[in-house]
């Protein structure tokens, strides 16, 4: 009963981790356990769609409004809420892929990712649960390991 009950309870938070540092997460059936910048950004630009073992990346990201939409195309995309935009404006005219799926909130981008095999998402620290793993972090800008 005691390890059922530990497995409802949301990850800690790191030592120098604010409750609003973004972690990067993805379905457990992803192969990998970290992931760099180099990595995330082609996925995100849905320029790479498998993961090195072959099986399909699949992408979500939060509205584009949100604040930890907007720290992650940042930090991952090099890309403001308004390069952005121009950036899937010009992939729909030039026939590219569809950006990826949105998620409208944390709580349900971890249901999405938990649900979604080769699924790869982004929220707040605080709303990780044991159903998804946390694959990196964005700490001042950077992706860093989890």
């Amino acid at each position: 009963m005691g390890a059922a009950l530990l497995l409802l309870l949301p990850l800690p938070i790191f030592a120098g981790e604010s409750r609003d540092t973004i972690v990067v997460i993805a379905n457990k059936s992803v192969s990998v356990t970290k992931i760099s910048r180099d990595e995330l950004r082609p996925i995100f630009q849905t320029k790479k769609d498998t993961w090195p073992d072959g099986s399909p990346a699949k992408p979500f990201n939060l509205p584009e409004k949100n604040d930890l939409r907007q720290g992650f195309d940042a930090a991952v995309l090099g890309l403001d809420p308004d390069r952005v935009a121009r950036y899937w404006i010009d992939r729909k005219i030039r026939g590219g892929e569809r950006p990826p799926q949105t998620a409208p909130s944390s709580a349900v981008m971890v249901k999405v990712v938990s649900k979604t095999a080769g699924a790869l998402g982004y929220v707040e620290a605080a709303a990780v649960d044991a159903s998804v793993k946390v694959v990196a972090r964005l700490v001042d800008g950077q992706v860093v390991a989890p």
